[in-house]
């Protein structure tokens, strides 16, 4: 995306992480609009959701994935949860429609301790977060709390070498191999863990599969 080699690395990668202000609900937007919507749809074939699942996005940015997850969910339920505040603002206009028929709720939190009680959800994703996450361990153990029994976690991400080819910031960015990431999801105790790859241009996307039995 030609607007990418404009913004200096580091500016980009912090805006990245957290975007604020009028650059983060503006000009971030528009790249995690453009630059996730390959993962996004993987992620949401990957969910299989049905029409009464209770769902969970963690890091939803714009907000698009909710909106179309909000589409199947028809009689169940999509949370979300960003710690950006530019990104809830801008997520709740994306989803204004849902919001107002219940059927979606966003909120700002952060996802070392998530707001939601023990097994809420059906279904939990999240797309290119990872690499921001401080001690990956303890987050993907929290997310286990909240899946509930047969549920699914569904991990979007790019891998390490694809990665480290952007003008992104290592300081700010944590970039994990497909290896790494199968191992956290195990560790936490999904069990099926599997990866999951889908060509792409001008990236390669990952998921990377569990469930809680």
């Amino acid at each position: 995306m030609f607007l990418v080699k404009l913004i200096p690395p580091r500016l980009l990668s912090r805006q990245a992480r957290k975007p604020s202000g009028w650059f983060g609900r503006v000009v971030m937007s528009r790249i995690f609009n453009k630059g996730n919507a390959e993962l996004n749809n993987f992620i949401k074939d990957l969910l299989e959701l049905q029409e009464h699942d209770t769902v969970l996005e963690i890091g939803f940015g714009p907000g698009l994935l909710l909106s179309q997850m909000a589409q199947i969910t028809t009689k169940g339920f999509v949370e979300g949860i960003d710690f950006s505040e530019a990104m809830v603002a801008q997520a709740q206009k994306t989803n204004k429609h849902y919001i107002s028929q219940k059927r979606v709720k966003i909120q700002k939190g952060n996802c070392h301790n998530l707001p939601y009680g023990q097994e809420s959800f059906d279904k939990v994703c999240t797309s290119n977060t990872i690499y921001f996450w401080g001690n990956p361990k303890e987050i993907f153990t929290e997310i286990f709390r909240v899946v509930k029994p047969n549920g699914k976690l569904v991990i979007g991400f790019r891998e390490a070498d694809q990665m480290k080819t952007l003008p992104l910031s290592e300081d700010v960015f944590h970039f994990y191999t497909v290896d790494d990431v199968q191992t956290f999801l195990s560790n936490a105790g999904f069990s099926h863990v599997r990866i999951e790859k889908k060509e792409g241009r001008p990236l390669v996307s990952y998921c990377a599969v569990g469930t809680k039995v």
